[in-house]
This record gives structure tokens, sequence and C-alpha cells, in this order.
């Protein structure tokens, strides 16, 4: 049970600053202020620090008490338990044997015989400081004689590292343009292709290198299965015959191009009429006099085709 009592100090010795064991001695919290290290150039954090006093022997109940709230045990049970410990203290150094205080220190005897108290007492924990830490502090004369080595340096040093500066701030400058140059060029542009282009004043057509690249995605789907539309009356009710706007699916080049897409789209070829721009064939699939009509016929479409052009 001696180490039970042991861990009751240590836990005493946070919340107070003087904890007897009655007939044996107290430990004393003394506190040590902040202080200036002139020699390390260091501000030390305020401390506490533990000592023993085997003169002060008188219970004053604080331990007793504890023991009693945490062992739940009575009064008479608590001191019996100190006095038992007590006795193991004064064995131990009769043999010539040192006396552990947990992370406190320990008793041991000096060659007068007399007890004496090792501190192990961590200066830097349970105190009221704690995560407070020693600050490096230089004077103004070693501040003074810092700057003036530094003065006295070669000038190869300063330009040396200037030059290392300049190409570091090149580097950090390549870097940066490099990630919005990626972030430009990766980023997704959303193209509206629902504006309206009169057919007889100026139609607006796409941009050849826009019709190069739907060309050649056009071929390259050729040998792949024909989507097949299940049901068209949709846009056979519409028509492609009148309207004021066109639903264009596809902008072509030559005849080639025009059978290549017939062929992969044959359940449309029905409904497929050409208009003539610029030496473009511009294939549509319906007519309209109302927008939003055709553009709700996009369903119909294969997926594929699904992004028209209206035209007017």
């Amino acid at each position: 049970m001696m180490f039970s009592m042991i861990e009751h100090i240590e836990y005493l010795l946070t919340r107070h600053d003087c904890v007897v064991i009655p007939d044996w001695g107290a430990f004393i919290a003394n506190y040590d202020a902040a202080r200036y290290d002139s020699g390390h150039s260091v501000m030390e954090r305020p401390c506490r620090i533990i000592s023993f006093n085997n003169g002060l022997t008188h219970n004053d109940g604080l331990l007793a008490h504890s023991l009693m709230r945490r062992e739940g045990m009575d009064y008479k049970q608590a001191m019996r338990l100190i006095a038992d410990s007590v006795a193991s203290f004064r064995k131990q150094l009769a043999d010539k044997r040192e006396v552990s205080m947990g992370r406190l220190g320990y008793f041991r005897s000096n060659q007068d015989r007399l007890v004496e108290f090792i501190s192990l007492y961590p200066v830097n924990s349970y105190d009221h400081f704690y995560g407070l830490a020693s600050v490096n502090i230089n004077t103004v004369d070693a501040l003074e004689r810092e700057t003036a080595t530094v003065e006295n340096l070669s000038p190869v040093v300063p330009a040396h590292r200037g030059l290392f500066s300049r190409k570091a701030t090149q580097i950090a400058a390549s870097i940066v343009a490099l990630i919005g140059m990626s972030i430009m060029l990766t980023t997704p542009i959303i193209v509206d292709r629902s504006q309206q282009a009169s057919m007889a004043l100026e139609v607006k057509a796409p941009q050849q290198q826009q019709v190069e690249q739907t060309v050649s995605q056009h071929e390259e789907e050729v040998a792949q299965t024909v989507q097949v539309v299940e049901d068209k009356s949709a846009i056979a009710l519409v028509g492609n015959e009148t309207g004021h706007y066109y639903m264009v699916i596809a902008t072509l080049r030559n005849q080639h191009e025009l059978d290549s897409f017939k062929k992969k789209y044959s359940a449309l070829v029905p409904y497929m009429k050409i208009l003539s721009y610029k030496g473009m064939m511009c294939v549509y699939v319906a007519r309209s006099d109302d927008y939003n009509t055709l553009m709700n016929l996009r369903g119909e479409l294969p997926e594929r085709l699904r992004d028209v052009w209206i035209y007017s």
C-alpha cells in the first residue's frame, strides 16, 4: 500500500503547496520566478521546485482524507496505512537502502546518518505554468556584435545569395505560370450552341477547326454499331419542309462524309435534309416556327447527336 500513498502525495502536490506525511516530514512546493540567464541569453520560464522539510511532521489530515476518498477506507485505516508506510521508510534507510517516492525523487542517508531528499520532480510539469517555454533573447550588445560580424563578411557571400534569390524567384514565377496555364487548358468551357443566327442576313457557321474535328470523329465512328432510333414520329410531325428554325445535327464537307454519316445514322435518313452554306453541307432533321419545340426533340435523337444547333 506504500505505493498507493505515494500516488496520493504526487496528486496532492499538483493542487497544494504543502503535503505532510505524519511523523516523517512535509513536501514543500516553492515557485521560482522567471529570470534572465545572461550567460546563455535565455529568459527562463517560471517553475515549481519540490523540496522536503523533515521538521514539519504534524498531521494536518490532508493525506489521510485523500486516502479515505479514493481507497474507500475510514480515518483509522488511513492513518494505519500512513504509519505502516513510515515504518517501512525507516527500515529501508536502516538497511542503507534508498526509499523511492515515485516521480518526486527519493530519500537516502548521508555520511552523517541524516535523511536527505533528492528531488527528481520535473520543473516543466505539474504546475500552473505548464506549456510555457524558455525564450532565447539576445541583449542589445550581442545583437550589435552580430550585426558587425555580418557587415565584415566578404561581399562574395551576399552576391551569391542574391544570385540564388533571383534564380529562386524566376523558378517560382515559372511554376506559377505553368500552374495557371494548366488550369486554363484543363478547365472545360461551356459553349451555348442555342444562339440564333439569321439565315437571311448572316449565319455564323461553326469554325473550320470545329468542323474538322466533328468530321474526323464521324469517320472514326463509321465502323461502329448503328444506333437505331426506335420512334421518330415526333420529328415527322414537326416536319422538315417548313419553319423558321432549323435543327442541324451535323456539318459536313463533302459527299463522302455525308454518305458515311447516313450509314451510321440510317434511322434518321428519312428526316435528313441538306442546307448548303459556304460550301458546307449542314444536315438538319426538323424545322419549326417554335424554337422550344425543336429543343424538346433532342431526346428523340441518338445520344451523340443531342448537342444540336438551332439556326434561324
